[in-house]
């Protein structure tokens, strides 16, 4: 079971739910993309599947608002949607799969059930994913006009998200727009990617 009891309020938890919400604006369009029949197959119908889209289209929505509880909500949702799988899916099912798995950590890390010195931070995670979609990208010929363009996105926001102060302001709402552009500019590429190879 993924989901973890959660510690003590970490410092800066505005911030934190900012970066969540960041996070869920981009990998969030991934997860609903139609990438991955066995994806979908696997998700089709469960209890809180829509529920869980819903809220995942309704926390990048710049005109809503996050407290830590719904976050928690997500949390445990997407928790038990990944152990659906039971192990990290191959092929076209890996997408989906670790967009889920990337958000679920951005909200652990604001409702405070991943510390801040685990091994990994989550900009590497996050830069992990984005090389891989890279290398898909390479392997299929898909140009995006630049190299590593992900991995460079993923970067550029990380350094976008240390200004965040927790507030509404103008920063925030623009960079939740951006990583909005950057979660169909995912969704593209890949459907490019995937789309000229053999179906799972």
């Amino acid at each position: 079971m993924r989901f973890l009891r959660r510690k003590a309020h970490p410092e800066n938890q505005p911030v934190r739910i900012q970066r969540a919400r960041v996070a869920v604006a981009r990998f969030a369009p991934v997860i609903g993309s139609g990438l991955s029949p066995e994806w979908d197959a696997t998700v089709a119908g469960r209890p809180g599947a829509e529920v869980i889209y819903r809220e995942l289209a309704r926390l990048a929505d710049p005109q809503a608002t996050a407290r830590v509880a719904e976050l928690e909500r997500l949390l445990k949702a997407l928790g038990d949607l990944l152990d659906l799988f039971g192990e990290e899916p191959m092929g076209h099912a890996y997408y989906p799969y670790k967009a889920a798995e990337l958000i679920e950590l951005y909200c652990r890390s604001a409702t405070g059930d991943l510390p801040d010195d685990a091994p990994v931070p989550l900009t590497e995670w996050a830069e992990r994913f984005a090389g891989h979609v890279d290398r898909q990208l390479a392997e299929s010929g898909v140009d995006l006009g630049r190299p590593q363009y992900f991995t460079a996105l993923e970067a550029g926001t990380a350094s976008e998200e240390r200004a965040l102060t927790g507030h509404d302001d103008a920063h925030f709402r623009e960079l939740l727009g951006n990583a909005r552009v950057a979660g169909g500019r995912y969704v593209g590429a890949l459907a490019a990617a995937l789309g000229g190879r053999a179906a799972e």
